[in-house]
């Protein structure tokens, strides 16, 4: 069980509530917590095949961005020369409802489909987040929830 101040603290990460604003004493822990997610969960990451090669992860002030990116041509290593097709960022901001439309769908490998994120959860311990949302179904107008 997580205790209140580790809540708190991933709260106001989470939120993007500026450091200046905070306690001394909490300010330099939640940027120690920020500084973690930054280092553990961004970067540049393989992706999946049938919609990108790539995918560029990115954390700040409570907003995540996933860029993803597709080389053209035949496929070879990345560290040969070649042309990258970088496609639009898809942003998450946590306390907003965010459409992200069938590019989200295929972020989160729901091909076909529009999808909204309402928040998400850091959960440090076990280095995941976890996104909540709904995407849309077969029958229309319909959303469906998700985790």
């Amino acid at each position: 069980m997580e205790t209140l101040r580790k809540i708190s603290m991933l709260q106001v990460v989470k939120l993007g509530i500026p450091v200046a604003e905070l306690p001394a004493t909490v300010a330099k822990e939640v940027e120690m917590l920020g500084e973690r997610i930054t280092s553990e969960w961004t970067g540049i990451f393989g992706g999946c095949a049938l919609w990108y090669d790539r995918i560029k992860i990115d954390w700040s002030g409570g907003v995540w961005r996933f860029t993803p990116q597709m080389r053209t041509g035949y496929r070879v290593e990345w560290s040969a020369p070649q042309t990258l097709f970088v496609l639009p960022a898809i942003k998450i901001k946590a306390g907003s409802t965010n459409y992200l439309g069938y590019p989200g769908g295929n972020l989160f490998l729901l091909p076909g489909r529009k999808v909204w994120i309402d928040d998400y959860k850091i959960v440090v311990g076990d280095r995941k987040v976890i996104f909540y949302g709904a995407c849309s179904s077969t029958n229309i107008g319909t959303r469906t929830r998700f985790m």
